[in-house]
């Protein structure tokens, strides 16, 4: 995973809570600022990934339109302004305009609490 996300103004330390598992749907999306940094948490099942709420074809948030981010069997994110897919698992563009880009992946944790925190195990 790479530490692109670091770089951006207001990037959250890590420790940082974002909110509690609950609060993403199975499957499903739920963003929330720090401060004025944007993240999209993402949930499949086991699967629960992080990245900078930015689309990275124009940087507007994904679910700049509406909360209808993630694809019916949760294996893909979609931008709502232009339809750009990326892969849940690591963010990678896969289709339209997100081809060739990436999502910055934010590392994630969950505590023994059951909060979502900023940081890698």
């Amino acid at each position: 995973m790479t530490e692109a996300w670091r770089k951006y103004r207001g990037a959250p330390a890590d420790g940082t809570p974002l909110c509690s598992l609950d609060a993403i749907p199975d499957p499903g999306t739920h963003g929330v600022l720090v401060g004025r940094f944007p993240v999209l948490l993402a949930r499949n099942g086991a699967t629960l990934r992080a990245y900078v709420n930015a689309c990275p074809h124009q940087y507007l948030p994904l679910d700049h339109r509406g909360p209808n981010v993630i694809s019916a069997d949760g294996r893909l994110l979609r931008c709502t302004n232009h339809d750009a897919a990326f892969r849940l698992e690591d963010g990678v563009g896969v289709e339209g305009l997100g081809l060739d880009c990436a999502l910055d992946a934010i590392p994630v944790t969950v505590d023994a609490g059951g909060m979502v925190v900023i940081g890698a195990a």
